[in-house]
C-alpha cells in the first residue's frame, strides 16, 4: 500500500504554509511522513506547482493548480506504485495507527475506505483509495466538481465509524497548532476502537 500526503493547498485560515509548521525540530510535514513512512512499502508527499517543502522520499506537484484536494488525491494515485493508497492530511499531525489498520482490514474490496466521525462527517483525508477511482476523479473534475463527497456516491465506499472525535485533529488555524504543541507532552498513544460500516452502493457490514 502506498501512503499519499497531501502538502498543498492555500492554509487561508493559518495564514502560514502548514506544511513548514515547526513540530520539535521538524516540519510538519516531514513529522507525520516520519509516522506513516514505517507503515508503508511507498510513501509520496503531493505538495502544489512551485511550493517548496523539507521531505524525504518522492515528492509530487498537482498536475493542475487550483483543483484543491480532490486533485491532489489525483496526483498522488496516479503517481502511486501500488493499487490501494491511504490517503491523509499533513495538517493530521498526530497518525491514528489503529484506526488506520481499521481501516485497511475493513476495506473488503471496496474501492473507497473512510472513517466518519460522531457527528456524521466524513473525513476523506484520512481514507483509503484505490487507483481504479481515477477516472472518476477525472469525470468529476472535468465537470467543475470540487468536493470529494460526490465521489464516494459514484464507487464501492466502505464507512468505518469511530467515537471519539479527537482521533483526528485537524490544525486549521494558528490557535490550533499552538493548542496541539501545547499538548504534545500529553497526547495519549495506542487509541482503538471503532465500528465499520459499508456506504456507496448502500452496503452495511457489522463491526470490527
Amino acid at each position: 500500500m502506498t501512503a499519499v500526503v497531501l502538502a498543498g493547498g492555500r492554509s487561508r485560515r493559518m495564514k502560514a504554509d502548514k506544511a513548514g509548521l515547526d513540530v520539535g525540530g521538524r516540519t510538519l510535514l516531514e513529522h507525520v511522513l516520519g509516522q506513516v513512512e514505517p507503515l508503508f512499502d511507498e510513501t509520496l508527499a503531493v505538495v502544489s506547482a512551485g511550493q517548496t517543502v523539507r521531505a524525504r522520499g518522492r515528492v509530487i506537484e498537482d498536475e493542475i493548480p487550483g483543483l484543491g484536494p480532490l486533485g491532489g488525491i489525483l496526483a498522488g494515485l496516479k503517481a502511486a506504485r501500488n493499487e490501494a493508497c491511504a490517503v491523509i492530511a499533513c495538517d493530521i499531525p498526530e497518525i491514528d495507527v489503529p484506526l488506520l489498520r481499521a481501516l485497511a482490514r475493513t476495506t473488503c474490496g471496496s474501492e473507497i475506505t473512510v472513517p466518519v466521525g460522531p457527528a456524521g462527517l466524513h473525513e476523506p483525508l484520512f481514507a483509503l483509495y484505490r487507483r481504479s477511482v481515477i477516472p472518476r476523479i477525472e469525470a468529476l473534475l472535468a465537470g467543475g466538481e470540487r468536493s470529494i463527497l460526490p465521489l464516494f456516491d459514484r464507487c464501492l465506499t466502505v464507512i468505518v465509524e469511530f467515537e471519539d472525535a479527537g482521533r483526528i485533529r485537524n490544525l486549521n488555524t494558528r490557535a490550533e497548532y499552538e493548542a496541539y504543541l501545547g499538548s504534545r507532552p500529553e497526547r495519549a498513544a495506542g487509541r482503538c476502537g471503532g465500528r465499520s460500516g459499508r456506504r456507496g452502493k448502500k452496503l452495511r457490514q457489522g463491526k470490527t
